[in-house]
């Protein structure tokens, strides 16, 4: 197997490279848009043309994700039958899903479009961008993706094994960790802040209903 650099900043594996080729045009900003049973369905059917159309691609999915294609050729996986069925069970495991059955009853909410633009800017090692929303929106690094992975920043930093087209490497992997765990130490101190302050208020609350109460007493 090759391999390859895409822009000089990140590392993408050629089998890798080829899904992304395979799935063109389906995981952009408008993917963020989609519930999971919508995405999965439409890159079911990307999958399917693919197996029709002997994409290697394809091959890489199918050998990764569908049950008992690992041990197959590529020639016997692209001469062995693939339903529409088959191709949503496949997808459905890459995205961290137990099965398609998984994503039929998965929640019906669309991505959420600051945590899937920060993963695209952390895979292109894009740190100006993601210094920018991690200090806008520092609750950003425990928010976790709608897929059946619930994966965080940290685990698509670290090539976690699902959604194969962003299993992308960032050169500078260290300093976007690095100001991640600062982010998370950010994050952690307001969670803190906020804590204080509701008990502040609560103590105030209950304060004034007491010199409610014993100022009644007293007239």
């Amino acid at each position: 197997m090759g391999s390859r650099m895409m822009t000089g900043d990140t590392f993408v594996s050629e089998p890798v490279a080829q899904v992304l080729r395979l799935y063109d045009g389906l995981i952009d900003q408008q993917a963020w848009e989609r519930t999971p049973y919508e995405q999965i369905d439409k890159l079911a059917e990307r999958l399917l043309d693919g197996h029709r159309n002997r994409s290697p691609g394809a091959s890489v999915e199918l050998h990764n994700w569908l049950p008992q294609a690992g041990a197959r050729s590529a020639p016997e996986l692209f001469e062995t039958p693939l339903s529409i069925d088959d191709a949503r069970e496949a997808v459905a495991r890459a995205h961290g899903f137990s099965g398609w059955h998984a994503v039929q009853s998965s929640p019906t909410r669309p991505g959420d479009p600051v945590l899937e633009r920060a993963v695209e800017d952390l895979l292109a090692g894009d740190t100006q961008s993601l210094v920018t929303a991690l200090t806008g929106t520092p609750d950003l690094v425990v928010r976790r993706s709608h897929y059946g992975h619930h994966a965080t920043l940290l685990h698509y930093l670290a090539a976690n094994g699902v959604e194969t087209y962003r299993q992308r490497v960032p050169r500078n992997a260290p300093q976007i960790a690095s100001l991640r765990a600062k982010a998370q130490s950010l994050e952690t101190q307001l969670r803190a802040a906020e804590r204080e302050l509701a008990e502040h208020r609560a103590f105030t609350a209950t304060a004034k209903e007491f010199l409610k109460l014993l100022n009644g007493r007293q007239s």
